[in-house]
């Protein structure tokens, strides 16, 4: 069971209450700072973990994410309404990043052999935006509501409901990435 508790603002906001402050969960601008160290207790009112995440996800999805990395422009659009096929469907039609992972060690032989998982071919990732991070999804040709999701260095994260995903669209070279 989880023993974090969470917070809602009366405007709507979730924070993680922390030893010295509280942390912004819902969506921030970048640079924001994201700790809150002063606050009323009366506007605020604890809520589960389940409905933090819930209330988060909703927020995220229905927030225009933008910014500007190395002179370029980028934008990451608010999740509309369609069914889970239908964006799994548009996400397939990104395009395809590879990513070749290093060899991951599990077992050393005591003959100096090794038991090992490594992909050398590489797999193919959609780069996508998730709770305000870059992450690359493992999009696979079957109906599948969770996706794997990487870190921008291919290690893998967590599995996501597929919706929960947008698409990175390139503004200053008009495609998407």
């Amino acid at each position: 069971m989880n023993e974090d508790k969470y917070l809602q603002s009366t405007t709507g906001k979730i924070y993680k209450v922390m030893d010295r402050y509280l942390l912004q969960m819902s969506p921030w601008k970048d640079g924001d700072n994201r700790r809150i160290y002063e606050y009323e207790d009366e506007d605020m009112h604890v809520i589960t973990y389940q409905n933090a995440c819930m209330i988060v996800n909703k927020q995220f999805a229905e927030t225009e994410e933008e910014w500007e990395h190395n002179g370029k422009r980028y934008k990451a659009h608010a999740i509309v309404d369609r069914s889970t096929d239908e964006h799994a469907a548009m996400l397939s039609m990104l395009p395809s990043h590879y990513i070749k992972e290093s060899i991951k060690t599990l077992q050393t032989l005591p003959n100096g052999n090794s038991i090992s998982i490594s992909d050398s071919t590489g797999n193919e990732f959609k780069m996508v935006k998730h709770k305000g991070k870059i992450y690359y999804a493992l999009i696979v040709n079957e109906y599948l509501p969770r996706v794997q999701i990487h870190d921008t260095f291919g290690k893998f994260c967590q599995w996501v409901n597929i919706k929960n995903l947008k698409p990175i669209y390139n503004e200053t070279d008009k495609r998407f990435v």
